[in-house]
């Protein structure tokens, strides 16, 4: 049986070290999958209030003010707006004196950017579309100061979003 010294020793130590250290820096590589899903977030309806008009005077146009409310988790951009259903209560005057044009959007989104619901409130916008009603030439005098009643609707789609079909309509009524 060979003769061990101290040096033998520390040398043999050294040794071992060495190899079980060099054991230790390798490791394996694992990977793992599973299966998942996600779901869509519903869509709120968006509502149209505080319906307001410049005044109209025969051959010129008006502009409609309102305020738009979002009750969904994202925000909303506003591209269209449609009126009908044009009515008055004044005698000798009616709805079909007021003539709908396409009006003007502001142009820039942020004008028309209907922010998140935030905790229990409502994200809203007031928005003008300008140049959109205007009172016929051939109004009669009975139409001095008549209130005229209409019903506005807006497309959205959500902020950034290109094309589709704008299904967040949103009505309010003019009273």
């Amino acid at each position: 049986m060979p003769k061990y010294t101290k040096r033998s020793a520390a040398i043999i130590t050294a040794g071992i070290v060495v190899v079980g250290g060099a054991g230790a820096a390798y490791a394996w590589t694992l990977k793992g999958s599973g299966s998942a899903s996600a779901t869509a977030s519903t869509v709120n309806t968006l509502s149209v209030s505080e319906v307001s008009s410049t005044p109209l005077v025969p051959g010129t146009t008006a502009d409609v003010k309102f305020k738009v409310s979002n009750p969904n988790a994202f925000p909303v951009e506003v591209t269209g707006v449609t009126f009908t259903n044009v009515t008055t209560t004044t005698q000798g005057c009616s709805g079909n004196h007021v003539q709908i044009l396409t009006g003007e959007l502001p142009a820039p989104v942020e004008d028309v950017t209907v922010p998140a619901k935030t905790g229990d409130t409502n994200g809203t916008k007031d928005i003008t579309y300008a140049k959109s009603l205007k009172l016929k030439n051939n109004a009669p005098n009975e139409c001095i100061g008549a209130k005229f009643t209409f019903t506005v609707a807006v497309d959205a789609q959500t902020v950034g979003h290109e094309g589709g079909n704008g299904n967040g309509n949103g009505n309010g009524n003019n009273s």
